[in-house]
């Protein structure tokens, strides 16, 4: 199982204890400074600077080939590559719009006023934000963060890193569902409203919570990290376990096949026959 670079910084698998002391600022995505060293004997700096052009031409070399490779191996014709870089070239002019669709992650491409359309739904009744209100609640997010800091005592300098200053409005977009049925060609499947926060204030916030939850998550041995894993976990209980009905947390999707008064009386009549309890599962009968 793949665990993140910071979840063995901060937290101690052994003795199960987190210590911020060893999160250090330049390891963070959001540093916000990086302190270069003094300037050596001219001699020295002549040697740096041969050594990063010769390491940049061999960088670009090694670019160019594995792009001509990528190439060979996908076998591009030449109207398939022409395609492609108008394209792209579209796509920089603002012609058309090129977002993975949801879960499946195909490409999809809509024009601009069909992209405006889609997205409608979720932006019509929106409310206006402020720049006043955008700063309060800044403000609230860097005090909240700022008592976690002092509460588990990381370095001055870590512990600057998780103020936030200037940040701007995440980006709202929307993926194409194309795992859902629609009528219209034209308009297509809806849309599924994504909205980054890798930009915003809470990244750093959601960041250092993550690190706290991540590692107790990955020490349950029935976590599952993809959809890969998942389905392997699926086919393994299908080989083992002798099952007779299913559950899903998916309620509205669950209630458009399965009645959920029936539901329930097949899940209640299964659970004493399998190991696990409603009290495992956080199941509630109606």
């Amino acid at each position: 199982m793949y665990t993140h670079p910071f979840d063995t910084q901060f937290f101690n698998v052994c003795d199960k204890t987190y210590c911020m002391n060893r999160i250090y600022p330049t390891t963070l995505p959001f540093n916000k400074r990086v302190y270069i060293p003094r300037r050596t004997n001219d001699h020295m700096e002549a040697q740096f600077t041969i050594a990063r052009t010769k390491l940049r031409q061999i960088l670009g070399l090694y670019i160019k080939r594995q792009r001509q490779n990528k190439t060979d191996a996908q076998q591009l014709g030449i109207k398939p590559a022409c395609g492609l870089q108008k394209l792209i070239q579209r796509t920089r002019n603002g012609e058309v719009i090129c977002l993975p669709t949801d879960k499946s992650g195909r490409m999809s491409i809509d024009s601009l006023p069909n992209y405006i359309q889609a997205m409608q739904p979720h932006i019509a009744n929106t409310k206006v934000t402020t720049v006043q209100a955008h700063e309060e609640r800044e403000k609230v997010l860097n005090a909240h963060m700022m008592m976690w800091t002092i509460v588990l005592g990381p370095q001055k300098r870590t512990a600057k890193n998780f103020q936030a200053w200037n940040n701007d409005i995440p980006a709202l977009y929307g993926l194409r569902k194309d795992h859902k049925g629609f009528t219209d060609p034209i308009a297509g499947p809806p849309t599924r409203p994504v909205c980054g926060a890798n930009i915003a204030s809470n990244y750093r916030i959601s960041y250092f919570l993550s690190m706290i939850i991540r590692p107790i998550i990955r020490m349950s041995p029935d976590v599952c990290d993809s959809t890969e894993d998942l389905l392997s976990r699926i086919s393994d209980c299908n080989k083992t376990c002798d099952l007779t009905g299913c559950i899903s947390d998916d309620r509205d999707i669950l209630e458009e096949k399965w009645p959920i008064v029936a539901t329930n009386i097949l899940v209640k009549d299964q659970m004493p026959l399998q190991s696990f309890t409603e009290v495992d599962l956080c199941y509630t009968f109606y």
